[in-house]
């Protein structure tokens, strides 16, 4: 049969009026009303959904090893606990890890698709109450109108008394009622009543009063779509041979799949005709008229259709066929109701089909099958795309847990972006295979002996069904979901709607990979709360589906339900974790991405209560059993020597329930007038269960049943008046299965097994009516021997289970009142203030224990003794409050303290604890009144960090203090405001300056504003950062300028361009003007910045003129004179970083800072001018001895060839060609003439280049004189030059020597002089000849090789020499005196700690070495104790290591 849209099913057998799409309820914009309030409005519920409140959490067990090795143990070990919440979770022990047994690749199923936002009962409810049905372009809402007709009396009571306008009149929404109801309104309403409404409800009347009239295979037939999880099933079919034999060995159904079913019953179900009466019809469907051809056509159809109203066939161009397939009913128009003018053009339904179409609403609906297969593998890709493009991220793993939840109940209403996902459930483990290895499974692989293992494991779900303590294992047969487990492969979103296990069973899942699988559960107790309340969110639904609740189809928001009391809790189930469902607990849940679950039922023994009264429910709304529950029972009796005394026990209870209900039935038999010729003894278990179920209330029949033997119908005894209306009594058949005496021998014999326990519960009665209340020990003690004895949770072990549980709670009560102290005053009062007891609860606290059923006295004496000390502290209490004036804040808190120590609610600890607030906000409000300026508070050094008060801190103050007024706490409120008044005049005054701020201005108004220093605000920060700021200023002046520190700023800054000063302060100075606001492109500031903008400028044109590509110097390194020949010649490895690329210019500068003035600078140059020449001779020997060492390789370049090597013409220094670099400059000299990377530093401009860049430069700045001064050097060296030439021409013997120095000046110098370049060329072809012979290759091959793209980062890098001997540490040396001492940097330091006199260097010829770079000295032991320079010692490093000497190295 083909399923139908939801708008279809409100129809009659009037054509149908409209075909306008639906819309939500909210589009109509209708009233608000009381009434109203019985048709569901989304909108009243929105924050439910778009806000989601998780509920609470359930417990999560953690059993021990002990205690997980028997589940139902365990199980009935949590239950009192654990029952009252519904679902819980048990989280096994780490050791529990079960191998997953199925193949992902060969594992193959169909998944259902689920429509989030059809399987909501608010949502259902809505969408079949809205029919599509025009009003001026708007849906009419007929539930609505429906409940506004009932509440006006009823259709006809409305019709006969003419209240359709005031039915209108409540529809209409009130902004339309101004303008009244317009007639044409009035009869649309009444119209659509008649027409579509009263039809419908007539045929619901007519289906009550026909049920009894129905026949077994109808009512089989429509209970087919109440028990698939609401997948709608097809017409069933005749099965073939191959497939009854399939179904014959396939265990029966659970009550989500079906009913069980006997297996040897074949199908006793024909297949329809597919065409049906289709053929019957035209392309319309709808009329049929005989024509000649159709008579002389052999047996045809339409003879054999005839009106089901009038059962005659007459009239045929009338007679109307149903357009369900299948149904072979027909109706005359003018048979139906009401009466049809035409026939019609639409789909039209025959009222049989409209009652059976009703049956499914809200069945199937949000749920349909897929004809895509997957395997494990593909379904694991699909839901994890799946999710990830929902979230829009690249893994699962980014989404929260909090975020799925939120979107999920968004889902589930959403109209605009409806979500469908896949869920494989309901999958039986028989055809598909289980998550646990099974028994009869072969196991293989490398893990099967943990297969073996587990496939016996008691927690392993094919074996929890079956286990001896869970009743079902009485069954022979399993139950597809009961007994044998169903896996669910779940994704993200995929759900499983409110429901409860089939009769009332215990249910457990495990989730055996994957992500979290959430639940929410109502306990079993609370599930009639459960259903009250979605009987009120969804009437409609509710009331058209009696046996909604059995199905798994509709979902509600937890946080809804918990708003209209129903306690509902959650679970997380992690993968590897356990949930257990507890009997009747409703439960429902999602699943957060991709897992994989198995679960099953079990029942164990204290379940048997439940299964009667669930199938006492079912049988109230007519819902088939999937077993018989007396069945189960007599099962469990028959084997009754192999039961457990607790068994035994819950047996004899419900096998006495059987034997009164039997007695009172067979007392009613007797008096309906049953002869015993009519009873006979029937072994029902024989019967398929189909067939022996009652026709009233479906129950499948064991004990007795009534039969018809006319029309061969069955119903229980209960309702035998439902039996046939068409018989007497006399005409039925009593069938019993036992006979009552047989019945109470079965008793008999079960109670002769329980003789223990009935010794047992007749002393433990007589302990508890005994005169005097017993001890809690004696309880305690047979309560043991009920555990010992392993007695079932009968009444009486209830009872003082009960008992203990309540006498120990109120002891532990007790024990925190008498001996908890609770010392931690805010967090411990605020986190326990909704949970702790107050005066009158102690009082009840006392009464309750008097009257338990245990002798409490020494404790209620001890509670007595409590409040009298409570009384004590209340006065004292008292007492404190009237006089708190003359109590400090300590004292009060002190109080306070007392009063907690006895963990109470005591209205005076509030009382006081403001009190104490008081206190403390008036020592707070002191505090800042008495706040005043200091003289000097602007030269403390956290000035302008330090932490201030704002408005709002003040504010937040006086609004404190206006809560609790009282005439101390009014002046110091007048005191604040006053302050806050005048800062507030003091931020506007700030605010006005920074109009125009002014140098000159900045101190008059701060004078003004330092007495508000207490607050920050905007303008007062910025005020305050000014004074800050200009302080800073005028001390790093003062640093710079010594001379200038007696000044005020604004003189410092003018009297800065004639000041002499290095570029670096200046640059300082000048970013901490441009930061003020008050300096920034002043009067005061400009000079300072042209000046330095001047510098810079300066600073990079000399960059361009000296810094060659691969610089290794810095400007000042080129323009300085040379401070590295020391250490060089003591054979130091003095290295040299690649200075090119970007560079701040004041870097260019950094060594400068050391000194303080241009005079101190130039005495340095001078100084260091004077040593050069000297130093020199010493540097050639070192090097000429350290040969290709001395590379900026350090010789590691060894694949250079022989004549590849240059030998600079100063240093004698030796060097790899291809580790050296070609410059410009060179060209100028003789072919051969090489200067090293230390000895040519810089580019070599020209001296008018030079010259021209110093045009209006400043000349304060000691950069410029450097400048100057290399210039003047340049000149009196290219003088010296000429003038020495001069002599040594005229054959003068000092010439020779003048022109040596001047040569070796020349070539030193920074600054090309081309006036001396001729005589300096001619010269070094002379005293040279022979290096540039040498040379001469090497030259030529160095100036053809280009220049580096990428410059070595690091010259004479230790670290790039390969295979060399690691340098010996020459303090080791060294004598043990020198090593004790330290090695001190100079002979002035060692000789303080020797207390000796100041000794200098001794040697003959003292070169007087530069010693900035740390020049090192020795010390003589052989007696003198002299000490000497290692350059004026002739000493290298290197040397050092191999003399034997008796000298200290000092460094």
């Amino acid at each position: 049969m083909r399923a139908r849209r939801p708008e279809e099913i409100i129809s009659s057998c009037a054509p149908s009026t409209s075909t306008s799409p639906r819309k939500k309820s909210g589009g109509n914009g209708a009233s608000k009303s009381k009434n109203h309030s019985n048709g569901i409005r989304m909108e009243m519920y929105d924050h439910f959904y778009k806000k989601f409140i998780r509920p609470p959490m359930a417990p999560v067990y953690y059993p021990t090893a002990a205690e997980f090795a028997d589940p139902i143990e365990y199980v009935a070990k949590i239950r009192p606990d654990a029952e009252k919440y519904g679902v819980v979770k048990i989280v096994p022990p780490k050791e529990f890890k079960p191998p997953f047994a199925i193949n992902k690749e060969t594992f193959t199923f169909k998944p259902r698709t689920q429509k989030l936002n059809e399987v909501e009962a608010i949502v259902k409810e809505n969408t079949h109450s809205l029919i599509p049905l025009d009003r001026d372009g708007e849906v009419v809402d007929l539930y609505r109108l429906h409940r506004i007709v009932q509440n006006f009396g009823g259709c006809e009571e409305v019709n006969d008394e003419e209240k359709w306008r005031d039915v209108a009149r409540e529809y209409l929404p009130k902004e339309q009622m101004a303008r009244g109801v317009p007639s044409a309104f009035i009869n649309l309403i009444r119209s659509h009543y008649n027409n579509h409404i009263e039809p419908f409800n007539r045929n619901l009347r007519d289906k009550e009063k026909k049920m009894d009239d129905e026949s077994d295979e109808e009512e089989e037939r429509k209970h087919m779509y109440q028990h698939n999880h609401g997948t709608m099933r097809s017409e069933p079919e005749i099965p073939d041979e191959k497939e009854t034999k399939d179904e014959e060995e396939e265990c029966p159904m659970s009550m989500q799949s079906g009913r069980r079913k006997s297996k040897n019953k074949k199908s006793a179900v024909t297949k329809r005709n597919s065409g049906g009466t289709s053929s019957l019809k035209n392309n319309r469907g709808k009329r049929i008229v005989k024509t000649e051809d159709d008579e002389e056509e052999e047996d045809d159809p339409v003879d054999e259709i005839i009106c089901v109203t009038c059962k005659k066939g007459e009239e045929e161009q009338y007679l109307i066929l149903c357009d369900i397939e299948g149904c072979p009913n027909g109706l005359h128009t003018y048979c139906c109701d009401p009466a049809l003018d035409e026939v019609p053009t639409g789909e039209w339904r025959c009222p049989k089909c409209i009652e059976s179409e009703d049956a499914k609403i809200g069945c199937d609906w949000g749920f349909s099958e897929t004809d895509t297969e997957y395997n494990l593998n593909s379904f694991t890709e699909f839901a994890n795309k799946w999710k990830c493009d929902y979230f829009n991220v690249n893994d699962v793993s980014e989404v929260s847990c909090e975020t799925v939840e939120r979107e999920f109940w968004k889902n589930v209403i959403s109209h605009e972006n409806p979500v469908s996902v896949k869920y494989g459930a309901d999958l039986i483990t028989s055809k598909v295979g289980s998550g646990f290895p099974r028994k009869e499974d072969k196991h293989t692989g490398p893990d099967s002996q943990l297969k073996e293992e587990y496939a016996s494991h008691a927690w392993n779900l094919n074996n929890m069904p079956v286990l001896r303590e869970s009743v079902l294992s009485y069954f022979n047969t399993g139950i597809s979901g009961m007994m044998v487990p169903w896996v669910y492969v779940g994704m993200c979103f995929s759900t499983f709607c409110w429901h409860t296990e089939d009769h009332w069973t215990y249910s457990v899942n495990y989730n055996h990979f994957g992500e979290r699988k959430i639940w929410y559960g109502v306990a079993g107790d609370d599930a009639e709360k459960f259903e009250d309340a979605l009987k009120k969110l969804a009437p409609g639904l509710t009331g058209r589906q009696k046996d909604l609740f059995h199905h798994m189809t509709t979902a509600a928001n937890p946080s809804l339900l918990r708003s209209m009391g129903v306690p509902i809790y959650a679970v997380h189930q992690n993968a590897g974790e356990f949930v257990i469902t507890f009997p009747r607990a409703y439960h429902a849940g999602y699943n957060e991405g991709l897992n994989f679950a198995e679960a099953v039922n079990f029942a164990p023994i204290d379940w048997l209560s439940k299964g009667r009264e669930c199938v006492e429910s079912y049988s109230s709304v007519g819902r088939f059993l999937v077993f018989s529950h007396d069945e189960l029972l007599f099962k469990m009796v028959a084997a009754m020597d192999k039961l457990g005394l607790s068994t035994i026990l819950a047996a004899c209870d419900e096998l006495r329930k059987v034997i009164e209900k039997q007695n009172k039935l067979r007392n009613l038999i007797t008096r309906l007038g049953v002869a015993p010729r009519q009873m006979e003894q029937v072994t029902f278990e024989n019967i398929p269960d189909e067939k022996r179920s009652c026709k009233f209330c479906k129950t499948t029949i064991f004990m007795s049943a009534l039969v018809c033997n006319k029309h061969n119908k069955r119903t229980c005894v209960e309702h035998h008046d439902h039996l046939c209306k068409a018989c007497t009594p006399k005409d039925y058949k009593y069938q019993f299965r036992y006979e009552m005496d047989y019945l109470n021998h079965l008793l008999s014999e079960l109670e002769k097994r329980t003789v223990n326990y009935t010794g047992w519960k007749e002393e433990s009665e007589e302990m508890l009516e005994k005169t005097g209340k017993p001890e809690l020990e004696s309880i305690e003690e047979c309560i043991d021997v009920a555990k010992q004895n392993k007695y079932p949770q009968t009444d009486q072990v209830h009872k003082l289970t009960t008992i203990s549980h309540t006498v120990k709670t109120a002891i532990e009560k007790t024990s925190q009142l008498l001996h908890k102290k609770v010392r931690t005053r805010t967090k411990t009062r605020c986190q326990r203030a909704d949970t702790r007891m107050d005066i009158v609860d102690v009082k009840l606290l006392i009464e309750q224990m008097v009257s338990m059923d245990c002798n409490l006295s020494s404790y209620t004496g001890q509670l007595e003794q409590l409040l009298q000390r409570i009384d004590a502290w209340r006065k004292k209490a008292e007492e404190v409050m009237d006089r708190e004036q003359e109590y400090t804040k300590e004292d009060l808190e002190r109080v306070v303290e007392e009063g907690e120590e006895f963990d109470i609610k005591l209205t005076e600890i509030e009382e006081l604890r403001k009190l104490v607030e008081m206190k403390e906000w008036s020592e707070r409000a002191r505090k800042v009144t008495s706040w005043t300026p200091t003289s000097n508070m602007e030269n403390e050094f956290d000035f302008e960090c330090k932490k201030r008060l704002i408005r709002e801190n003040i504010l937040s103050l006086i609004q404190e203090g206006g809560r609790n007024p009282s005439r101390q706490v009014n002046d110091l409120l007048l005191k604040l405001q006053q302050m806050l008044s005048q800062a507030s005049a003091r931020e506007e005054e700030a605010q006005e300056f920074f109009k125009n701020p002014s140098l000159s201005l900045l101190q008059t108004v701060w004078n003004s504003l330092r007495n508000s220093d207490w607050l920050s605000e905007q303008y007062l920060n910025s005020v305050r950062f000014e004074v800050a700021q200009v302080a800073k200023i005028k001390s790093m002046i003062d640093f710079a300028v010594p001379s200038l520190s007696g000044f005020e700023v604004k003189d410092q800054l003018q009297r800065l361009p004639e000041s002499e000063i290095i570029l670096s302060q200046a640059i300082d100075i000048n970013k901490n003007c441009e930061i003020s606001k008050t300096l920034r492109h002043s009067r005061e500031h400009s000079p300072l910045c042209d000046m330095v903008n001047k510098m810079l400028s300066f600073t990079e044109r000399l960059t361009k003129l000296f810094k060659p590509i691969n610089a290794y110097h810095n400007l000042y390194e080129i323009l300085s004179e040379r401070d590295d020949l020391t250490p060089l010649t003591e054979g130091q490895m003095m290295q040299l970083y690649y200075q090119g690329g970007v560079v701040h210019l004041a870097d260019e500068w950094r060594q400068i800072k050391e000194f303080e003035s241009s005079e101190q600078l130039l005495e340095h140059q001078s100084s260091l001018h004077e040593i050069q020449f000297r130093i020199f001779e010493k540097l050639r020997r070192t090097n000429s001895a350290s040969g290709l060492q001395s590379c900026c390789c350090l010789g590691a370049n060894t694949s250079e060839a022989p004549d590849s090597v240059l030998t600079c013409i100063m240093c004698d220094s030796q060097y790899h060609v291809q580790c050296c670099e070609w410059s410009p400059f060179l060209q100028n000299l003789p072919q051969g003439c090489y200067l090293c990377v230390r000895c040519l530093r810089g580019k070599r401009p020209v001296i008018a280049d030079v010259s021209a860049a110093l045009n209006e430069i400043p000349s304060n700045f000691l950069e410029t004189n450097l400048v100057h001064n290399l210039i003047q050097k340049s000149r009196l060296i290219t003088q010296s030059l000429m003038y020495g030439a001069n002599k040594r021409q005229l054959g003068d013997p000092e010439g020779e020597e003048l022109c040596k120095k001047a040569l070796f000046d020349w070539l030193s110098c920074e600054i090309l002089n081309l006036n001396g370049l001729p005589i300096a060329v001619e010269l070094i072809s002379e005293f040279y000849a022979a290096h540039l012979k040498k040379n001469a290759s090497a030259t030529f091959e160095l100036q053809q090789r280009p220049v580096r793209a990428k410059p070595i980062t690091l010259l004479f890098d230790s670290k790039t020499v390969s295979k060399r001997k690691r340098p010996h540490n020459t303090h080791k040396e060294c004598s043990k005196k020198a090593r004790k001492r330290h090695c001190p940097m100079s002979p002035n330091e060692y000789v303080e700690e020797e207390g000796e006199a100041k000794k200098s260097c001794q040697a003959q010829k003292c070169y007087k070495p530069y010693e900035g770079h740390g020049a090192r000295w020795i010390l003589c032991e052989a007696g003198c104790k002299n000490w000497y320079h290692f350059v004026c010692a002739d000493l290298t490093l290197a040397g050092l290591i191999v003399m034997q000497s008796n000298y200290v190295l000092i460094h």
